[in-house]
């Protein structure tokens, strides 16, 4: 099943108010209403003509211009061979998606790892909490305008610049680049 002939079955099936498809592109995807991503992708699932039973990976990207981030999630069935890439926009102010773990339980690290790096909530998730950093961490560092404190409990949490240090070795050193 080829991605346009998914994107027709999702259109027939949820109407074209809530998708959009770039299918015609090097790296095809489907654009969804961020209030459907639960439903399509149950739909997707246990559908018999589709089976993608497989959730392989979800990710996040910021766009401070467009206010939104991202949310991306790669789906594969093993029965048709192939792949679907799925995308939706959540607003950078108030970003929150419902989850999937209830599609697909490994949907719970990939959220939570979401959550952890870009500050999305996912609605009916068992155990939202962060997963890379510790409880107490403030902020989201994928996020573009994340800046890193100098300390974190004491401890330094800033590296020098490697380049500038290289610059300063090799200057010492009476290397020239």
């Amino acid at each position: 099943m080829k991605p346009a002939e998914v994107y027709k079955l999702l259109i027939d099936r949820f109407g074209e108010d809530l998708i959009l498809a770039y299918v015609e592109t090097r790296n095809p995807y489907i654009k969804i209403n961020n209030g459907y991503v639960q439903a399509i992708c149950t739909f997707l699932r246990y559908n018999p003509s589709t089976k993608f039973a497989f959730l392989s990976s979800i990710s996040g990207v910021d766009y401070p211009q467009r206010n939104e981030i991202d949310i991306v999630y790669h789906l594969f069935s093993p029965f048709l061979n192939t792949l679907c890439v799925l995308k939706t926009s959540t607003p950078r102010d108030l970003p929150e998606l419902e989850s999937l773990e209830s599609v697909w339980k490994v949907a719970n690290w990939f959220e939570r790892e979401i959550y952890d790096l870009l500050g999305v909530r996912f609605t009916g998730h068992s155990n939202l909490k962060r997963i890379l950093l510790p409880d107490d961490w403030e902020g989201h560092p994928l996020r573009k305008d994340y800046k890193e404190k100098n300390s974190y409990h004491d401890m330094e949490t800033m590296r020098p610049d490697p380049l500038k240090v290289l610059r300063e070795k090799n200057e010492k050193s009476g290397k020239s680049q």
